[in-house]
């Protein structure tokens, strides 16, 4: 007796989804996916997904007889189910079906949508690329939520697939993560091969910033080492010829007229014939000197 209370309170909370997202045709997808839920809680799910049970030949055979009756019985219950959790307008329009009839006519009214987002999830999920200086966590997570989102549409991609679309996502950066992951074999599944990619980026990061670090103590101090470099020349020479310096002429020792050989050019200080005069002994002279 409790248990069937209990039973049957777990069934009135969970005919509560459908009450609260009844089907008025743009939310087909979810209807009918919270619809299936509910029924195959209440053990109803075949009267949907199977044939339906055809009438005994024989009114005699007492066990084929039951089985029909069992399953006309599931049969009303179910229909009760779907037609409470739809419109009014949709209640008329399939009060006279039964339930593989009901959900046929559906199907052909709004399954379309089902390919309009199967199309588009699919589109945004191959396309899917990891952008420069963007987070991978966030990137896989996406990716995830739309290969789940599809996989509820029917379209089920599979664990490897998911995976190769996941690593052919990725930069550059990650090809020694990928060449890891397809040589190892590694059995797990997404949300695993996810925390495997964020451990390796945060690796990866942690190397580059050492690589920045040292580059950059390098540079500072050869720029360090610049600022006591020695200016100043050698004293000597380096090699090569030496060229021979030239005493400046004084702009008026070109016009002047030596007092001792009355030559221009010279002044007597500096006349040859003078300084040869005086080595010679005894030779006295009586000139003034300028």
């Amino acid at each position: 007796m409790i248990q069937e209370l209990i039973n049957s309170m777990s069934s009135l909370s969970l005919r509560g989804i459908l009450e609260s997202g009844k089907l008025v045709g743009s939310n087909y997808d979810d209807w009918y996916r919270s619809l299936r839920i509910v029924l195959m809680h209440e053990k109803l799910i075949d009267i949907i997904e199977k044939p339906a049970v055809v009438a005994p030949v024989d009114p005699n055979d007492n066990e084929a007889t039951k089985t029909y009756e069992k399953y006309l019985e599931q049969s009303l219950t179910a229909k009760c189910i779907i037609l409470a959790s739809m419109s009014s307008n949709l209640q008329r329009q399939h009060e006279d079906m039964n339930p593989p009839e009901i959900i046929e006519h559906l199907k052909k009214m709004y399954g379309g949508q089902s390919k309009t987002a199967r199309y588009q999830l699919s589109k945004t999920l191959f396309r899917s690329s990891l952008k420069a200086n963007d987070k991978v966590g966030p990137h896989v997570l996406k990716m995830i939520d739309l290969i789940e989102q599809l996989e509820k549409l029917g379209c089920n991609i599979g664990k490897e697939l998911s995976q190769d679309l996941i690593l052919q996502s990725l930069p550059d950066s990650f090809s020694q993560f990928v060449v890891n992951f397809n040589m190892n074999k590694m059995n797990t599944d997404l949300h695993e091969m996810l925390n495997l990619l964020i451990d390796y980026e945060n690796q990866f990061s942690s190397e580059n910033k050492n690589e920045i670090v040292m580059v950059v103590g390098k540079t500072f101090k050869t720029k360090g080492k610049g600022k006591f470099k020695s200016k100043k020349k050698p004293f000597g020479p380096t090699g090569g010829v030496t060229k021979p310096k030239h005493k400046k002429v004084n702009a008026n020792q070109v016009n002047a007229e030596c007092f001792y050989c009355k030559e221009k050019g010279h002044w007597k200080r500096n006349c040859k014939k003078y300084l040869d005069s005086l080595k010679k002994p005894g030779t006295e002279d009586n000139q003034k000197t300028e």
